[in-house]
């Protein structure tokens, strides 16, 4: 699989609560495109990749697009991220040392 091109939306949510930074489209081997990819930040995890989903029934999302190896899953990720950090001059926000920001004096 040889990703050909990474195009990057970006777009501010966290104002409004959430959590969705950029919708992506990438190109795989100049023959396949692929549309709805997410950059999502995440407290715990940073920057990570979500993949086209639909909601079913109302219970539960099914992912529309779904790499099969680690690999694709790494190397989709990688190659998002990447210009999503190009694009944006994204930096993980500063967290607060250990004991601060916490209400207090």
């Amino acid at each position: 699989m040889n990703l050909t091109a990474v195009r990057i939306f970006p777009f501010e949510t966290r104002e409004a609560g959430g959590r969705t930074l950029a919708y992506a489209e990438i190109e795989i081997d100049g023959a396949l495109l692929v549309r709805g990819l997410r950059v999502v930040e995440s407290e715990s995890r940073g920057l990570f990749v979500g993949f086209p989903a639909q909601r079913v029934r109302r219970e539960r999302l099914v992912e529309l697009v779904v790499p099969l190896t680690r690999e694709a899953r790494r190397a989709v990720r990688e190659a998002v991220i990447a210009e999503y950090k190009r694009v944006t001059g994204w930096q993980p926000a500063p967290r607060p040392p250990a004991g601060e920001g916490r209400g207090g004096a």
